[in-house]
Formats: structure tokens, sequence, C-alpha cells
């Protein structure tokens, strides 16, 4: 079992990633076009959407175990969040925009 402090350094790690993410984001304007139709294909729920994309996931069948933003995909109203087991559109760090055909197909995990 991991100590107090394990469990802080690792919430400290996920804050930072999720900011670079963030900022890997705000850099790519195609990733911006997509969460955007994203948001008016969505207009009368987008109230729970916030300004950027702030789903982060790990694909860890990919080489590198890459993590990204979610941007698009299919949203789970009830859930509040994105149904992975469905394509869905991913912002890598890098600022490669990857899709996968989902959880059920790929390994993938919500961070």
């Amino acid at each position: 079992m991991g100590s107090v402090s394990d469990y802080a350094d690792w919430r400290i790690a996920r804050l930072a990633m999720k900011v670079d993410l963030s900022r890997t984001f705000v850099r790519s304007p195609l990733a911006q076009t997509i969460w955007n139709r994203h948001l008016r294909q969505r207009l009368a729920q987008a109230e729970d959407d916030p300004p950027i994309p702030q789903s982060a996931v790990r694909l860890y069948e990919r080489p590198g175990c890459p993590v990204g933003l979610v941007i698009d995909g299919r949203w789970e109203r009830g859930l509040g969040n994105w149904d992975l087991s469905c394509p869905a559109t991913i912002l890598l760090s890098t600022g490669k925009i990857t899709t996968t055909p989902g959880c059920m197909a790929e390994g993938l995990e919500e961070l």
C-alpha cells in the first residue's frame, strides 16, 4: 500500500500532466476546431462542458503509453462524461491528433 506522500506525489504529477495537455490544446488550432465542433453539436447541453477539454486518458497498448485529452466522441449526458467504449478523438501530449476505436477494442484508461 502506498504512503500518503506517494498519493500526494501522484496527484501532483497528474495535475502537472493535465496542465501540459492544456498547453498543447491551446497551441493546436485543429484540436480547438474539433472541440468547438463538439460543443456546437451539443449546444443544448453545453453547460456541463468546460471551456477546454479536461478528460485525460492513457492509451496503454500503444508504444510509449501516450496520454492525451479527449476532444470528441460520444458524450454520455446521463453520466456527464465520455463513453470511452465508443470511438473518440484524442489530442496526444505530442500535439498529434489520433482516434481510438474505444476501450473495448484498445487499451484505454481515464486518468
